[in-house]
């Protein structure tokens, strides 16, 4: 279909579209921003490919939809003389013994980024710099509006009006957080975090959507359910995950070079899938921030 000066191509039945016909590198006037937006509501995960992108060119296309924050890690320890802070590197490689970005090449569990801060983002974006050759590496999003549909009511039911304590002291991957200390660490009850409710109204759309940010980082449980037994709420959020994980109301992309995505932090979640050690991955991601939450 056409939508301003480009075309929209629905990705899947539960989320995605393709938006062909805009150059990214070039400024946009608001006409066509808005379209990119209202799009973006509607699928929950914009596509473009075949970008060329400068780190500007991402910040400032980012932008178009909102003051950016800092990466996760840039916000306590920026790289000095860093032209764009907003900008998080994703990677594998090396350069001289150091890493030039995070999260590696191991498998990263379905999350929602953030959810451990008081103020999650709205949006996330990612760029295909480079991408490993033999093409694994996907990226994988999930629908929670249709993840929230798809729960049986006796489970919608015991979630209502609750509130998930998501823990803020250890890594998706289960490394402890910069100034956190093991030994203050005596339950997930005293860890620091956040509390958010476990469903969400879309500030925009007005649609629920399941909102439970993370299983586990690494080996410890990433969250809780507030006023409720430890063993009841462990139980409920298994059985929450397992039904997610059958549910499937989910959309993978795999990456080529040049390939830009942003998606609603809102009411999406994604993973990656492990990639070899010896394939390079390097991808720029922005994050915008929640207007509505401040």
């Amino acid at each position: 279909m056409k939508s301003s000066d480009f075309d929209v191509t629905t990705l899947s039945s539960h989320m995605g579209a393709e938006i062909c016909g805009v150059d990214m590198s070039r400024p946009l006037d608001a006409i066509t921003i808005d379209a990119i937006y209202q799009t973006w509501l509607s699928h929950n995960v914009i596509l473009f490919r075949n970008q060329k992108l400068f780190d500007r060119d991402l910040v400032r296309f980012s932008r178009y939809f909102g003051e950016l924050d800092l990466g996760p890690t840039m916000a306590w320890q920026p790289e000095e003389g860093q032209e764009h802070p907003e900008i998080y590197v994703i990677s594998n490689v090396m350069k001289d013994g150091n890493a030039i970005g995070f999260l590696g090449d191991t498998e990263v569990d379905w999350h929602t980024d953030l959810c451990h801060s008081d103020l999650p983002p709205k949006a996330t974006t990612l760029y295909a710099v480079e991408i490993p050759t033999d093409g694994s590496g996907d990226t994988g999003y999930m629908n929670m509006y249709g993840v929230l549909e798809a729960l049986p009511q006796a489970i919608r039911k015991a979630i209502n009006g609750r509130e998930l304590k998501h823990e803020d002291a250890h890594t998706l991957q289960g490394e402890l957080r910069h100034g956190v200390s093991e030994e203050k660490l005596r339950s997930l009850e005293e860890a620091p975090g956040p509390v958010h409710p476990m469903v969400r109204t879309h500030p925009e759309t007005g649609r629920k959507a399941l909102y439970i940010g993370r299983q586990y980082n690494g080996d410890h449980r990433a969250a809780y359910i507030i006023g409720m037994p430890r063993d009841e709420s462990d139980a409920l959020l298994d059985e929450i995950w397992t039904i997610i994980r059958y549910e499937k109301c989910t959309w993978y992309h795999k990456w080529q070079v040049g390939d830009f995505l942003m998606w609603d932090n809102r009411c999406v979640m994604h993973r990656r899938g492990s990639f070899s050690s010896k394939m390079r991955r390097i991808m720029h991601r922005t994050q915008i921030r929640d207007a509505s939450l401040t």
